[in-house]
């Protein structure tokens, strides 16, 4: 699949089947992980890819956002302490969380482009999280990305119009 054409047809999925992920999957995660560019090079963040079934009940436990009963969670983690030191006070104050985005956006459609389903999960218990997952206290989970097999279509998406979101040159000039 083209990535033009997975940035088009990606949906949010919240409902799967009951299919374990082919280790080639977490493999293709793990590549897009750690291909994606982060500010001054500091690679500051860490992951952490959930597929224990205990862990992925303990997760859901506590993350309301997370829905349907997905085969992995991919946790994505900042840490204020190392993007401070490897990038300095720009990455430590707003480019970890640029960071976080790019590497989640390259997860959803790498996934997608496998026909793995996803959706991003920012409703979750912060420190019910670390206590699962046993982060440090420097480390900080700021994202769940679900993965699976999705038992249903997804639903069909409206954008608004071109004019409405993109601007020339200036905001408000269309052309």
């Amino acid at each position: 699949m083209k990535v033009i054409d997975a940035v088009k047809s990606r949906r949010s999925t919240r409902s799967f089947e009951q299919r374990t992920l082919p280790p080639e999957m977490i493999q293709e995660i793990e590549n897009a992980i750690l291909h994606s560019p982060s500010g001054s090079n500091a690679q500051e963040s860490h992951f952490v890819i959930v597929q224990d079934e205990q862990q992925l009940r303990l997760i859901k436990r506590f993350a309301p956002g997370l829905s349907g009963d997905p085969a992995a969670v991919v946790v994505l983690c900042s840490n204020a302490t190392e993007s401070l030191i490897r990038g300095g006070i720009d990455t430590a104050e707003v480019l970890r969380f640029v960071n976080l985005g790019i590497a989640a956006a390259y997860i959803l459609l790498i996934a997608h482009s496998n026909d793995i389903g996803n959706c991003p999960v920012r409703s979750f218990h912060r420190e019910s999280i670390k206590k699962v997952l046993g982060l440090p206290e420097e480390i900080e989970p700021e994202l769940l990305i679900s993965l699976g097999y999705a038992d249903m279509p997804p639903r069909s998406k409206t954008s608004k119009k071109v004019l409405e979101v993109i601007s020339y040159d200036q905001y408000g000039n269309n052309h």
